[in-house]
């Protein structure tokens, strides 16, 4: 890919790297914790003897009344179900509480140190996101996928590519049952005005139902799939179905938030494919350059090949949104 001229990586100060670093270590445990708690129906348990008899007793909360249920008399049963919930539910609730403050003041450092720029609306739907496991079937894009790499590169985002007024997915698969896209417009319905979802031009576009707003994008592999051939066809549609990039990132509420994103290289060449808007043209030499002197995994052959080609003659443009 060549460029006019090169692209001037910024690399992330001591402070960034280090908040960076210190959720990193915070995160494997405390978002599991969060997880386990987002499953649970709350509530607690306890051994409750009645005549003498030991039973379990679950306790939970409904319409601010207290419901109790026994589960049954003491036994091996019983005892692991007990067991259980002190294994997960229990530690999860301790591990919050005790880890909670620590992951609040790394969020907090991360704004006063410029690097918590995900917008707190969609950050709301990126963490929907990963609580349903939703993330499984989407990979992030356009420009709050930059901030995904920031962390694994040491290299800050420029702030002019990262600004989204709404967030843009790629489907890791075409099947619908599969993709449910049912699911994700609802987690990008932050505002609970309502949200649907319409086909259009290998993409779908989530919007207001009454406004009719734009929230998502969700492209399909086959939008920038489509106008290549042989290997560069076969190649870039086996990356765009890719796991993709885990990253943490902060989000301007002082939240930890986890992406998945496209990994960068495959970044860069969906970029590329519209890089017939200014803006796209910018990211994918961005990421290219952040790929080839900072990424631990370079272009291979084939990918090189997309790159450098010309796009106006290797294949016909596609048009960004």
């Amino acid at each position: 890919m060549e460029t006019e001229e090169d692209v001037e990586l910024v690399q992330l100060n001591s402070a960034q790297a280090e908040q960076f670093a210190r959720i990193e270590q915070l995160w494997p445990e405390f978002g599991h914790s969060l997880q386990v708690l987002a499953a649970s129906d709350g509530g607690g348990m306890a051994w409750r003897t009645v005549d003498g008899i030991e039973y379990l007793t679950r306790y939970t909360r409904q319409d601010g009344k207290q419901k109790v249920k026994s589960l049954g008399r003491r036994s091996p049963e019983t005892e692991a179900i007990f067991e259980q919930f002190e294994s997960t539910v229990l530690k999860a609730r301790r591990v919050r509480r005790e880890l909670r403050e620590d992951v609040l003041l790394s969020c907090k450092l991360a704004k006063a140190y410029g690097v918590a720029r995900l917008h707190g609306r969609l950050a709301e739907t990126l963490d929907w996101l990963w609580y349903t496991g939703a993330s499984s079937r989407i990979s992030v894009f356009g420009g709050t996928a930059l901030l995904a790499y920031e962390s694994g590169s040491g290299i800050i985002a420029p702030a002019a590519l990262v600004k989204d007024k709404h967030l843009q997915f790629v489907a890791r698969t075409e099947d619908l049952d599969i993709l449910n896209l049912d699911e994700i417009a609802e987690a990008c319905d932050v505002d609970d005005e309502g949200a649907t979802w319409k086909y259009d031009d290998d993409r779908y576009l989530i919007r207001t139902k009454l406004e009719r707003r734009l929230l998502a994008e969700v492209f399909l592999p086959t939008y920038f799939v489509r106008r290549l051939d042989g290997d560069a066809h076969d190649e870039l549609k086996g990356m765009l179905r890719g796991p993709g990039t885990k990253a943490l990132t902060f989000s301007r509420d002082t939240r930890p938030i986890e992406l998945t994103a496209l990994d960068p290289r495959t970044y860069a060449i969906a970029a590329h494919c519209m890089r017939d808007s200014d803006l796209w043209a910018e990211r994918a030499q961005f990421a290219c350059e952040l790929v080839r002197q900072r990424w631990p995994d370079d272009f291979d052959r084939v990918q090189d090949i997309i790159l450098d080609a010309d796009p106006d003659v290797r294949w016909s443009r596609l048009r960004g949104p």
